[in-house]
């Protein structure tokens, strides 16, 4: 009866187990699944700038993009490249930024940097100069008693110009246009009335701004002359040259080769940004800047050339390898999902498999340790034996021996020890029972 008590224990033990496997296998996968959600963020922000600028309308266009490839992506409208390194700097994760190359340098008062990296430059943002055309310009130098627009105080175009300004030695502040007259419109009217001689504007020859006053009668385009100075005199900035009719052939705008100097735009971003995101990124920019090649310049984009901030560790494989992986065949919300299958699941799924198959090892070598213990009595029982200890004592030693090891469940490979234990058990029994007969 106790025997057949201890075979039904020992059966439900090794259900118990098996259930107890199935239980952790299921565990694994709902814990990789559900609990641990995938690394790679399905969210982006891109930091761009004010409303209508280029950087605002160059974000648009990689947004678009990024969401095609299954990226969420977020617009944000900032103050400009200056708000975007503020914004990085105070912390703003899964966030990349439109900013100029040096701007770092320049912001009053000053950002912490340190986790500040690049992911390349992607695009020139050129500085241009208006004027009217009745007036004798020839170079920067010309305008120090002019009315100039110079940009709002604490955006980027102000920080250029007032550089451009020092190094021809003209000191006298030249206030921004005012707020009523930001528009496009207002501007080339204002520079038609004379209330302004000239004005700097910051941006891509598309942008609405240029456009209107590149086509704007009355309205000259400056060539800067002397932009090899300019561009050896301030880290950061870069000469183009605009062949004469480049942009507007049929009205031979500029009517002449000109010379521009340009700042040099970068993706920027914190270094905790998931790597998986960097050529993602890239190659957007690598879909919307060909229009640089109206510009004689060799240089192409996504760069790592015109960079002041240290490269991204997955840019500079971007630049060496190009783009790789799965997000390179299929949508990134499912590589972000095939990525935590194998990175995550699967991994997590096999320890559990392994740890179920150990368990009847387990099972096994605690079999064998009971044996042990049991074998290791017998030879107690043989010594006592051959020693002359009571023959009744021995028996009831057996005897509750027997009963310990007829409740023990053991597995196939324990079978034969099993066994070879029963039977001495068995055999010593009888040669003391035999012993006290005689």
């Amino acid at each position: 009866m106790a025997r057949s008590t201890s075979v039904k224990r020992d059966k439900r033990l090794s259900s118990t187990l098996k259930t107890a496997g199935i239980v952790v296998i299921a565990v694994a996968l709902l814990v990789s699944v559900v609990i641990i959600r995938p690394s790679q963020p399905k969210r982006l922000v891109l930091l761009t700038g004010p409303e209508g600028s280029s950087y605002h309308e160059i974000g648009k266009l990689y947004a678009r993009e990024l969401r095609d490839r299954g990226l969420a992506t977020e617009v944000v409208v900032t103050d400009g490249g200056m708000d975007n390194l503020r914004r990085l700097a105070g912390g703003a994760e899964d966030a990349v930024a439109f900013a100029p190359s040096n701007l770092e340098h320049a912001i009053q008062p000053p950002v912490d940097a340190e986790h500040l990296v690049s992911l390349g430059s992607v695009a020139h943002e050129p500085l241009w100069f208006f004027y009217r055309s009745e007036l004798e310009i020839r170079d920067l130098k010309d305008i120090a008693l002019l009315r100039v627009a110079t940009g709002d105080e604490g955006t980027v175009l102000a920080w250029i110009v007032r550089r451009l300004l020092e190094v021809n030695g003209i000191q006298r502040p030249v206030g921004p246009v005012p707020e009523a007259e930001q528009t496009p419109e207002a501007v080339v009217e204002a520079l038609r009335a004379g209330s302004l001689d000239g004005v700097f504007a910051m941006g891509a020859p598309r942008s609405p701004a240029i456009q209107e006053m590149l086509h704007a009668d009355g309205i000259t385009l400056l060539s800067f002359e002397r932009a090899d100075a300019y561009v050896a005199l301030t880290p950061g900035l870069t000469k183009l040259k605009a062949p004469e009719g480049v942009f507007d052939l049929a009205r031979d705008v500029p009517p002449v080769d000109a010379e521009l100097i340009s700042a040099t735009t970068n993706l920027v971003s914190r270094d905790s940004l998931h790597p998986a995101l960097v050529p993602l990124l890239l190659s957007a920019a690598a879909s919307f800047h060909d229009e640089q090649s109206i510009f004689a310049t060799r240089e192409t984009f996504p760069s790592r050339e015109g960079v002041s901030l240290p490269l991204d560790r997955a840019a500079v494989r971007y630049f060496d390898q190009g783009e790789t992986g799965l997000a390179k065949r299929v949508p990134y919300s499912l590589a972000r999902h095939l990525n935590h299958l194998g990175f995550v699941v699967l991994p997590l799924v096999g320890l559990a498999v392994v740890v179920v198959k150990f368990l009847p090892i387990v099972l096994r070598v605690w079999t064998n340790l009971r044996l042990t213990g049991l074998f290791k009595k017998l030879e107690a029982v043989e010594k006592a034996h051959a020693a002359g200890t009571d023959r009744a004592e021995l028996l009831a030693q057996l005897a509750e021996i027997d009963r310990a090891s007829s409740g023990i469940f053991v597995p196939r490979s324990n079978v034969a020890d099993y066994v070879d234990f029963r039977q001495f058990l068995h055999d010593m029994r009888d040669r003391i029972a035999s012993d006290s007969e005689a």
